[in-house]
């Protein structure tokens, strides 16, 4: 059989110009599957971008499942509370949901609608098979899957699972977390689960949830990051990756990617800077810009830049700004500037941190310091704390207006 696979659609995603991007892209997908032929469909998590999608969004939704059109088939999904009929029309749709549509078991969930529509199955803990006959030969393929929850709840509930392979049958399953593995050590992100901690026997195991896609074969698991069809967080290893859907032959395992016919192009740039006045950075900054929009593209790029580092002294980081070419490309600019003396200090509180200094340690050698820098010779530190720990605030201001006297 032939799979199609794809993941992380965010329908309802962006404003403005970027409204109808997750649709159009959702529509790309479904026609890629349907050129070649695709047996079934998987979707591992977050085909929406909100857990409670609203009006419009439902509308383009159900527009979108339109593209798959086609008679209504019957499948079997098999969870522990029992197995269920579900009636889906066109190519066999099945999705896990993700961490963005998860919801609460009083509450129902987004994918739950779209099941009940006939547009998909919404599988969660639970398995389907699927069967063929090709020339006399029967051939069996089998989908697990396990939708996307909060990350430290991750491994318990995929202990609870406990999924097995079925025996003279292909394999695939589906997640939506974070692993160890793929995180970057600057992420923000978090992970419970490592590759290790997921089940043996399965010929794919595929992850939704991360951006980028990536394929790994580790041990005995070959692990595959489908990556999303748009760009919503703007993550660096996003940009070095285009776009598309993946196929899986379940015969010859052959596993291919085939990107969008029309991608936006993402540019990621870290700019550190050291004591720098405004001027300077906005004048490396604008640089910098102007090297991305050397080409024309022929739809708006995304560009994301992070500005660090410190400023010379005198500025703060209100007074770094930019004139952006919005009319070129659709920017995203954060900024984490401070003042190389602030810098500097923060520095040696972190490194009097990692000496596990006590409280009391570290105030006392923090006011040793600014007397220091003050320049107050035979200046009783001690004396000082102690008025200022103990609050007596009004002794410990004569103290100092007689020694700077």
């Amino acid at each position: 059989m032939l799979v199609g696979i794809f993941s992380d659609t965010h329908l309802g995603f962006g404003s403005g110009e970027r409204a109808c991007e997750t649709f159009s892209r959702f529509k790309e997908a479904i026609e890629l599957f349907k050129e070649r032929g695709v047996d079934f469909i998987l979707h591992a998590g977050d085909l929406f971008d909100n857990a409670v999608p609203s009006q419009e969004v439902w509308l383009s939704t159900f527009d979108c499942f339109t593209k798959n059109s086609g008679g209504v088939q019957e499948l079997t999904k098999n969870t522990r509370a029992g197995s269920k009929s579900v009636f889906v029309r066109g190519i066999p749709f099945i999705a896990i949901h993700g961490t963005h549509e998860h919801r609460g078991k009083d509450f129902a969930n987004a994918l739950d609608v779209l099941e009940e529509s006939g547009a998909l199955v919404h599988l969660h803990l639970g398995s389907i098979v699927f069967e063929k006959e090709v020339n006399g030969v029967k051939e069996k393929v089998v989908v697990h899957g396990m939708g996307g929850v909060p990350e430290k709840h991750a491994r318990d509930l995929l202990n609870f699972y406990d999924p097995k392979p079925i025996s003279g049958a292909t394999n695939i399953i589906l997640f939506h977390q974070s692993f160890k593995e793929f995180l970057p050590f600057d992420d923000e992100m978090v992970a419970s689960l490592s590759l290790s901690d997921l089940p043996s026997g399965f010929d794919l195991i595929i992850n939704g949830h991360l951006h980028w896609s990536d394929e790994q074969i580790i041990e005995d698991k070959r692990f595959l990051l489908t990556g999303s069809s748009v760009f919503t967080q703007m993550k660096n290893l996003e940009s070095k990756k285009e776009k598309g859907v993946f196929f899986f032959d379940t015969v010859s395992k052959k596993l291919w990617f085939v990107p969008y016919k029309i991608q936006r192009k993402l540019f990621y740039e870290k700019i550190n800077f050291t004591n720098a006045t405004p001027e300077e950075i906005k004048k490396v900054v604008e640089e910098k810009i102007n090297s991305f929009l050397v080409n024309e593209f022929e739809i708006k790029p995304l560009i994301r830049l992070k500005i660090v580092g410190s400023l010379a002294k005198g500025f703060s980081q209100k007074d770094v700004f930019f004139v952006l070419p919005e009319d070129k490309a659709i920017f995203s600019v954060s900024k984490e500037l401070v003042v190389e003396d602030f810098k500097k200090k923060m520095i040696e509180l972190k490194e009097l941190q990692n000496q596990k200094k006590g409280v009391i340690d570290l105030g006392l050698i923090i006011l040793e310091k600014n007397v220091e820098e003050a320049n107050l010779k035979n200046f009783d530190t001690n004396r000082m704390f102690e008025l200022l720990a103990s609050g007596d605030t009004e002794t410990a201001a004569r103290v100092l207006l007689s020694e700077k006297n």
